[in-house]
Formats: C-alpha cells, structure tokens, sequence
C-alpha cells in the first residue's frame, strides 16, 4: 500500500512541476474525505457483500486540469475500507477488524453545465484500476483467504468504472467546497482464482465532502476593459 501511494505522490509531484509551462494555469489540488458503502455484488455462493460488510469511511486526493469553464479533467486517488460485520468476520479474525480494501485510481471527465455561480452541479464520469483486497485490517494485516479457494490470497486488481453526480461551491475565487456522490462498478470476478459461482463484480457507492484549490483561479478574473463595459 506505501508503495502504491508512493507512486500516486510521485505522479503528483510530477504533474505539479508543470507550473513552469503554464500548465499551473489550469490546474487545483484537492482533498476528499468521505465513506464508501457495499451495493451488489456475491461475496460467496450465500451471501452478499451487503450481507457481510458495514458502510466505511476513506480519503482522496486530487489533481483537475482545466480544459474549459464547463469541462475538466480530474485525476484522483481514494483509500476506503469496509469492516466485516461483528457477526460475519471469518472464524481465525473474530477478535480484530477485517475489512475489504479499496483504493482506487480514477481519471474522470466532469461536466458543468452552469459555470461561474456560488453553486455550481455538475456530472462525472470515468474509470481506471482498483487493487482490493481483504485483510485482518485496514492498514497492514495479513491478507485473508478466499472463501471459495482458500489457497488463494482475496486480492485482485481490477478495472473500474464510476459514474456520479456533484456541487460544488465557490468559497472564493480559488478555493470551493465540493459534495459528491459516486457509484462504482469494479469487475472483480475471476472464477478461476475465487471459484464458480463465488466472488463477483462489485457494485460500490462513494460519498465525499472536501476542499479543492484553484492555483489560480477557477475562473478567469474580469479584465479592466470588461469591468468598465
């Protein structure tokens, strides 16, 4: 997992070194806590991931460049857990908290279809990779087995994709406060790995609430000759 945040760290490190190309212009940073909870999805040939898992909470962050008022493009990392239930953890983890993994790496295309008010909606879409998996805990543990093949560790990575509805508000010129909801499809079946009929493609809301920053602004300031028009 450090070393999966060491690269997104990176990634940002070198996204962010464009300021000397202009590129700074359009960019803002961002920081997204929020909750993910468990929709569809099998978790064994008797039971769903809803059956067995509780609403988690988890953290993003992200970079948006801007390709116009009403488009942008949003590259974001998220790390969200989902404990067992008290009754539902697997037999040798009764006594710590188990949980299902999901950091996400998303590149999505948000659409403003009103821009340059204090409350601005707009929709998001996109995909990109999730490597999940099931652990003692959230952060380090051992991995857990699968409950359909237990020689094989519950881990996969898997393609993803999202769709999601959002506000954000202008605080300013450069900072907003932004509300979001997210659903998630993660393609996580793999029969072979997991068994026939066992573990399947997961279907995952996401909330977030959180503060993005505009280096310089997310809108263009009026210039002299506008103001005195």
């Amino acid at each position: 997992m450090l070393r999966r945040m060491g690269c997104v760290t990176v990634l940002l490190g070198m996204l962010a070194s464009g300021a000397a190309g202009g590129i700074f212009d359009k960019m803002a940073i961002g920081f997204y806590p929020g909750a993910v909870t468990p929709m569809e999805g099998r978790y064994r040939d008797s039971s769903t991931v809803k059956d067995m898992l509780l609403t988690g909470p988890g953290f993003g962050f992200g970079l948006r460049y801007k390709l116009s008022d009403h488009f942008f493009v949003d590259g974001n990392f998220s790390y969200s857990w989902m404990y067992f239930k008290a009754n539902r953890r697997p037999a040798n983890y009764v006594s710590d908290k188990p949980a299902f993994v999901v950091p996400m790496y998303m590149l999505n295309l948000a659409y403003y279809p009103m821009s340059g008010g204090f409350v601005e909606p707009y929709i998001t879409v996109g995909g990109g990779i999730c490597p999940w998996w099931f652990s003692s805990k959230p952060f380090g543990g051992f991995l857990l087995k699968s409950p359909g093949n237990p020689k094989k560790a519950f881990t996969m990575l898997s393609k993803a994709v999202n769709a999601g509805l959002g506000f954000e508000f202008m605080l300013g010129r450069k900072v907003s406060f932004l509300a979001e909801g997210k659903y998630y499809r993660i393609f996580a079946r793999n029969e072979k790995k997991f068994g026939t009929g066992m573990f399947g493609n997961q279907d995952v809301l996401g909330l977030r609430l959180g503060f993005t920053f505009y280096f310089h602004g997310k809108h263009a300031s009026a210039t002299i000759e506008e103001v005195e028009q």
